[in-house]
C-alpha cells in the first residue's frame, strides 16, 4: 500500500496558497476602485461660504431687508445650486 499521509498536507498547502492569491487579488481590486473614487472626488464642486452667518437688524414690518450671501466654488467642476431656502 502507498503512503498517502503527505497527500492531505499537500492539499492544505495548495488551498492556503490559493486563498492567499485570492486575498491578494481582492486587495488589488479594492485599491483600483479606491483610486478611481479619488479621481472622481477631484472633479467635483466644493461650495464654500466665506461668511455663513449674518445677523439682521430689527426692522419695522413690511420693510425689505436685503443681504447678499457669497458662495464660492473651490472645486474643479461646475457648482449647480438647485434650491435655496431660509431657516
Amino acid at each position: 500500500m502507498a503512503d498517502l499521509s503527505g497527500l492531505g498536507r499537500g492539499l492544505i498547502m495548495k488551498k492556503s496558497g490559493f486563498t492567499g492569491l485570492c486575498c491578494s487579488f481582492l486587495v488589488f481590486c479594492l485599491m483600483i476602485v479606491a483610486s478611481g473614487a479619488q479621481d472622481k472626488a477631484k472633479d467635483s464642486p466644493a461650495a464654500v461660504f466665506p461668511d455663513p452667518r449674518y445677523e439682521f437688524e430689527a426692522v419695522f414690518e413690511g420693510i425689505d431687508v436685503v443681504h447678499d450671501f457669497v458662495v464660492q466654488n473651490k472645486g474643479t467642476s461646475t457648482l449647480d445650486i438647485q434650491k435655496v431656502s431660509g431657516g
